[in-house]
This record gives structure tokens, C-alpha cells and sequence, in this order.
């Protein structure tokens, strides 16, 4: 009988090792899209997984989580955006090919969501007013915990606190707000910060923050957060919220319905813009799959324009500054309206991400004049609703980007990747080690912190031991006492 049953084990194994299930995956035509020569532009996924994403992170496996804000602007009147169907999805490639297959929803029943952090080992994630704190048990939410019940204060969806992103000083950072958070012993704590943005924040591998508003590509800070306002009763003019972008000047591939249309100057004889009138979802590239030249240039949404701009920062003087990376050429271009990049990730593979909300009505109903609501009637923009996407730019030549198990890398691991070429693993390893509170780690970053020769590693390394409580003055004197001496 065992002689019969193997055999037959063997076929049935064959059958279905050759026969794998077949996953419907979304198929979209990007025939539309003109991005920069040497690059590939992909769909990772689309409706009917997701709508309407704002936002979105990569958990330690690598997989997208997803803010689908469901209830914005469904009509030309934005009726029904306090109706709970917003959610958190997390997207899923099973069959391992680089494009959703699955999705299976974290959390619904939210109003207008729009922010997400995996931090601390969870999830943080903002719903107007209340910004919450839940563990995370085989993809399900548990132990809800309040961090803050005036995240927001008001206002309409546009203006608005977001981002919340987690920086190398291990503060949690958002746009269009005053405010930061940390969590220790368990403990939140929620101090003071300076105001930066409107919608979307990023960071550089020095550990300056960047931000924007509808009307100015960049802003930046020249130093580090909260460096120049331990005074209560000194406002600096200089050194943080700088525009880095003299110019406004924006090169889109149709004519384009924007909401000050009918102002002079704003669109030329031939209803083209001229000026970025929603500049969004900043992003300093920090991956390692694009040439040298990209590193750390600033990408930037203009989704009123179909398009996503890209400026090289100037780094040779303190006093940084930006400029149009390509004259009168846009990084990507799109004559499809529904084209809506509002936030843009550097991805655990090196790789660039971009939020597409994918959507015809982009004004919220607070601003919508009547010129603009006009136009989107007439060219039925207020149709193209109910889809999303995430898209996907890598050069032609990428290469593959493993993802570690961070739940079982031990100290001298961890600290190995601190000198990864790819800041989303650096970060991530950063991160795990504070919020693990590796005591165990410290005579093995500073050994570290004294045999490497790169200086972003070294930055990293001195954050986290900050974050260990393992930062004196004492230390520091020493430290760049020896760096003097080897000069």
C-alpha cells in the first residue's frame, strides 16, 4: 500500500506545483504617462483593491498598507464625506511577482483617515480628530490605545494635520502642524515643534525636514527640529521653513482645470498652466536603485497638473537651494486628469512609490469656486471616481532589494544595516533597535560608531544611541575629540 500511495503523492504534488492559482491582478494602460527616459513606470495595484488612497507605508515583511479616504469629494457638491468608509487596507502579493494579488482590510468604518506609521511595533494612524495607537495580531488590530484626541483642530480635509513620519532624531513629524510625538516606557508624549507644510513631509540622510504648500514646491529646514527654538521668545526667520524653489513654473503635456483658472497669469493662451497651483507629497529620494545624480533630489506632486516634478538640492552651502532638475521637462507627465499623485515613499526594494488618488475631483468643496466646478461638469471629471493606484518608478536596470526579518535580527544585524545604501532600511533598523529598547546594543554601536568610515551610518548611529539613553556629553566630547586628533 505505502509502495502505491507515494507515487500517487508525487503526481498530485506535481499537479498542482505546476498548476499554481492564478490571481486576478489589476491590468492598467499607462500609454498616457511620459516619464524620464531610463526609467519604468508600473502599476503595483489599482481598484478593485484600493480607492481613493491619500497615503500609504511598508510593514518589516515588505507589504503596502494603504489610507483609502473613501468619502472625499464623490459629487460636485462633496456630499456624504462624514460617512464611515474610509479604511486601512493591506495590500498583498502572494504569488511574489511584484503586483498585488490580494488585499484584506486592517481596519473600516473611519472618517476620512489620513495617516499612517508602522512605529513601535503597530500601527499609528490618524482619523479626525483622534490620532490612535493599535498593536498589530496576524493583521488584526488590538489594544487601542487614545495617543491624542486634538491631532486635528477642525478645519476641512485639505488643511489638516498629516504624515506622521518617523524621523532620525526618533520623533514622529507631521505636516501642517505644531506638534511631534514619541513614545517611551510605554508613555506618549506629545511637544511642541515648528509648523511645517501643508500636505506630505520628508526628511534628507543629514536629518532636515522638507515640506510644501499648494503654491511652493519646497520648503526646508536649514538645521536640525527644534534646534533653533529653545527660546520661547525667539521666532527664527532664517533657518527653518525656507522655499528652496524660486520658481513655480510647471510644464504639463494638456490643457488643465484648475481652480484659479480665470486669474491672469495662471494659465497661458493656450489653457496651460503655468504655475504649480497644489504642490503636494514631497519626497527626498533615499533609495539605492536610482544612479548617483538622484540621491537625495526632491520629488514633488502637482496632481492638478497630471505630474510629478523633480529638483536637485544643492547641498555645497548651508543655505541650501532647488532647482528644476530638467528645464521645461517634467520626471513625469500624464495627459490623463485622473492622474492624481498626492504622496510619494522611498521603498524597502530602493525603488520610488507614488500615491495615485485617481480621481477626477481634486478640490475639496471649501475652495471650489464656481469656474472650476464648471469645468469638472463639463468635462465629467466628477465620473472618474471610486478607483486608485499605486505606481512604481525604477530604473531600467534595477536590481532586487532583500527584506530581512527584523523580528529575529539580533544586535550586530541590526546595526549591520545601519550602513545599508537604502535609507528605508537603515531607518527601519534604527527604529527597531530604540523602540526595543536594545541595551544589549550599545557597546556594539559605539565600536561601530568608531570603525565606520561613513558619515550617514554615523548619524544613524548616534540617533539611536540617543534613543538609548546612551548619548552623554561626556560621550560626544570624546568622540570628537578623536575625530580632531586624526586630523
Amino acid at each position: 500500500m505505502n509502495k502505491l500511495t507515494l507515487p500517487y503523492l508525487l503526481i498530485i504534488f506535481s499537479f498542482f506545483s505546476c498548476n499554481s492559482p492564478e490571481y486576478d491582478e489589476p491590468v492598467v494602460s499607462l500609454e498616457a504617462y511620459k516619464i524620464k527616459d531610463g526609467f519604468n513606470l508600473e502599476v503595483i495595484t489599482s481598484e478593485p483593491f484600493i480607492e481613493a488612497p491619500v497615503v500609504m507605508d511598508f510593514d518589516n515583511q515588505g507589504r503596502i498598507w494603504v489610507v483609502e479616504m473613501r468619502g472625499y469629494m464623490q459629487n460636485l457638491e462633496g456630499t456624504g464625506e462624514d460617512m464611515p468608509n474610509g479604511r486601512i487596507t493591506i495590500l498583498e502579493d502572494l504569488d511574489k511577482d511584484g503586483i498585488t494579488d490580494h488585499a484584506k482590510v486592517f481596519l473600516d468604518s473611519l472618517v476620512l483617515p489620513r495617516a499612517i506609521a508602522h512605529v513601535y511595533g503597530g500601527l499609528l494612524y490618524a482619523e479626525p480628530p483622534n490620532l490612535w495607537f493599535v498593536d498589530i495580531k496576524d493583521d488584526k488590530p488590538v489594544n487601542k490605545v487614545l495617543v491624542d484626541s486634538k491631532y486635528t483642530h477642525g478645519g476641512n480635509v485639505e488643511h489638516q494635520p498629516n504624515g506622521l513620519m518617523m524621523h532620525l532624531d526618533n520623533w514622529i513629524y507631521n505636516a501642517k502642524s505644531w506638534v511631534r510625538y514619541q513614545r517611551k516606557g510605554g508613555v506618549w508624549i506629545k511637544e511642541n515643534t515648528s509648523f511645517r507644510g501643508q500636505w506630505g513631509i520628508t526628511k534628507d540622510n543629514f536629518g532636515r525636514i522638507y515640506f510644501n504648500d499648494n503654491s511652493t514646491q519646497l520648503n526646508g529646514d536649514l538645521v536640525l527640529p527644534n534646534t533653533t527654538t529653545k527660546n520661547k521668545f525667539l521666532k527664527p526667520l532664517k533657518s527653518t521653513g525656507k522655499n528652496l524653489t524660486k520658481t513655480r513654473s510647471v510644464y504639463p503635456l494638456h490643457p488643465t482645470s484648475v481652480n484659479r483658472g480665470y486669474l491672469p497669469g495662471v494659465l497661458d493662451k493656450d489653457s496651460i498652466l503655468t504655475k504649480i497651483t497644489s504642490a503636494c507629497g514631497p519626497l527626498i529620494y533615499r533609495g539605492n536603485q536610482f544612479a548617483k545624480e538622484f540621491s537625495e533630489n526632491a520629488f514633488v506632486c502637482a496632481p492638478e497638473a497630471n505630474l510629478i516634478k523633480r529638483n536637485i538640492i544643492d547641498f555645497t552651502s548651508y543655505n541650501l537651494t532647488a532647482k528644476q532638475a530638467t528645464p521645461k521637462t517634467e520626471f513625469i507627465a500624464s495627459t490623463d486628469e485622473g492622474f492624481r499623485p498626492v504622496n510619494l515613499f522611498n521603498g524597502p526594494d530602493g525603488n520610488l512609490y507614488i500615491v495615485d488618488m485617481h480621481r477626477g475631483i481634486l478640490q475639496d468643496k471649501a475652495f471650489l469656486t464656481p469656474y472650476l466646478k464648471k469645468h469638472y461638469a463639463k468635462k465629467k471629471l466628477d465620473t472618474i471616481i471610486g478607483m486608485g493606484r499605486i505606481l512604481k518608478v525604477s530604473p531600467n536596470d534595477h536590481t532586487f532589494n532583500e527584506i530581512p526579518n527584523f523580528k529575529k535580527l539580533n544586535d550586530s544585524e541590526l546595526i549591520q544595516l545601519l550602513a545599508h545604501d537604502n535609507g528605508w532600511h537603515r531607518d527601519r533598523a534604527q527604529h527597531t533597535l530604540v523602540f526595543q529598547y536594545r541595551q544589549t546594543a550599545i557597546p556594539l554601536l559605539k565600536n561601530k560608531l568608531e570603525s565606520s568610515t561613513s558619515v550617514i551610518t554615523k548619524i544613524h548611529i548616534l540617533h539611536a544611541l540617543n534613543g538609548l539613553e546612551a548619548l552623554t556629553y561626556d560621550y560626544l566630547f570624546d568622540i570628537l575629540s578623536k575625530s580632531d586628533d586624526e586630523k
